[in-house]
């Protein structure tokens, strides 16, 4: 009686299986064609799941980059030339004490920058060297690749929609 039974499990296990693997050109389920094959490395890539992207992008240059978001960067708002990198970063502390009075929410990044964050926006002081710059910004974070380009400019050469009007002498 228990041997029936357990012959009558087998059994039904077996014509399941039966089933599930003549079904299986249909579905054409990924498992089971990497359980049955020799290599589960298909170069086919008509047979996997995971085909790649067929629009491929090309990467952008750095210039490419810094040209499309050009107008996301923070602007300069003035710039203050001090005698010396400490008496800059003296004005650094300066501006910090002076936000908690009006209790600004502000973040010293390093002792050469300080970000105030104000209802309409965002202020930025940076010290490059003895030059005290200011940015201002409406974004609470720094776009990508606004720190290498703001500090050397001339490397990136953009084209722009701009009119120049030249005199001859």
């Amino acid at each position: 009686m228990y041997g029936d039974n357990i012959l009558k499990f087998f059994f039904v296990q077996i014509v399941f299986f039966v089933i599930f693997i003549s079904c299986g050109g249909i579905a054409e389920a990924q498992f089971l064609r990497n359980l049955l094959q020799d290599n589960a490395e298909s170069a086919d890539w008509n047979l996997r799941d995971d085909r790649p992207i067929e629009e491929l992008d090309e990467e952008l240059s750095f210039e490419e980059i810094v040209c499309r978001d050009r107008k996301k960067f923070p602007r300069i708002s003035f710039e203050k030339k001090l005698s010396s990198y400490f008496d800059c970063k003296k004005d650094l502390d300066r501006i910090q004490d002076s936000s908690y009075i009006d209790l600004t929410y502000r973040i010293r990044w390093d002792s050469d920058r300080l970000d105030l964050y104000l209802p309409g926006g965002r202020e930025i002081y940076i010290c490059d060297g003895s030059r005290l710059t200011k940015y201002e910004h409406d974004e609470k974070k720094d776009p990508d690749w606004w720190m290498i380009a703001r500090s050397s400019p001339e490397a990136v050469n953009c084209l722009t929609d701009e009119i120049f009007i030249e005199t001859l002498d």
